[in-house]
């Protein structure tokens, strides 16, 4: 099993019009796709905008890769809502999307809405535990926000326990800011939230049968705190100018006899580079048959 870690799309950022970027990027991203032959892909945080863009390359990448998983969940900026609407027709093309932390009748979460068994051919291979950022009233009551997302995360492993196979791996998704991870000094869309106090430690995801954790919020990609299973993808487009040196891109692994191996960065060259204080093109350019093969797509 392959599994491609993306996050912090970020699309129509501000305002900004970076519809070519976009185009450039899913077409990257299709490619990858493809040519490693993956079976699950992660990308939270698609928006109102373009969602023609979006939907339609989700529906080209599931009809041209069989064994092709896609888990998504709701980012900060996201209307989880809206965002899982679709969930009905989607979850035919094998795309789960969680936005929302659901309760039962008792007021109680509902664990269960947020497990994901992870298959192929028909055969559960992993079972992904995918939650989205968490607001008050989403995680159990607790003397703090970090306390009470990290007894969210660990009730939910224990639930899990009583489901999957006991040798089955699990892969953990999550949208928040972990202890120990670097945000960009100048960078006011990435402020650590209340000065640390909502930083939630690495330690809740070092389990034996967690394999790897996906995170988004954060977006430079990096390991946390030393944990090599722990990472943040960051986003695949620049979203300010304190990340003029930073390659955007995504990773890329293997979960192999239930342990993770390879993990390796896939560098994308973006169509737009930062430079000093200006948002420049490339050298690179967008080609005319691609912009056609999206306008067609959003035509239709």
């Amino acid at each position: 099993m392959k599994l491609l870690h993306t996050a912090d799309w970020n699309i129509d950022f501000f305002g900004y019009d970076q519809k070519e970027e976009h185009i450039f990027f899913l077409d990257w991203l299709e490619k990858m796709i493809k040519e490693q032959r993956v079976d699950i892909f992660d990308g939270p945080n698609p928006s109102a905008e373009l969602q023609k863009i979006y939907y339609r390359f989700l529906r080209e990448v599931t009809t041209e890769n069989s064994n092709l998983q896609i888990v998504i969940i709701a980012g900060n900026h996201d209307s989880a809502g809206r965002l899982e609407a679709p969930n009905p027709l989607l979850e035919e093309m094998n795309v789960h999307i969680r936005g929302v932390v659901r309760k039962n009748k008792d007021g109680e979460i509902d664990n269960r809405q947020l497990f994901i068994p992870l298959s192929k051919d028909r055969k559960i291979e992993a079972w992904c535990i995918a939650i989205p950022y968490l607001r008050q009233g989403d995680y159990p009551n607790a003397e703090s926000y970090a306390k009470g997302v990290s007894a969210l995360y660990d009730q939910l492993h224990s639930e899990l326990q009583q489901i999957k196979g006991k040798d089955l791996p699990i892969i953990v998704m999550g949208y928040l800011q972990a202890t120990g991870s670097e945000v960009y000094k100048n960078d006011r869309s990435e402020q650590t939230i209340i000065n640390g106090l909502e930083c939630i430690s690495p330690e809740v995801f070092d389990k034996s049968d967690i394999v790897y954790t996906a995170l988004g919020h954060l977006y430079k990609a990096q390991r946390v705190s030393g944990y090599e299973n722990v990472r943040y993808a960051g986003s695949p487009l620049p979203m300010s100018f304190s990340e003029k040196y930073y390659k955007q891109g995504a990773y890329l692994m293997k979960i192999e006899h239930n342990q993770l191996k390879d993990i390796k960065r896939l560098d994308f060259e973006t169509l737009a580079l930062l430079n000093k204080s200006a948002y420049v093109r490339s050298n690179l350019k967008i080609s005319n048959k691609l912009l056609m093969k999206y306008k067609t797509r959003l035509e239709t």
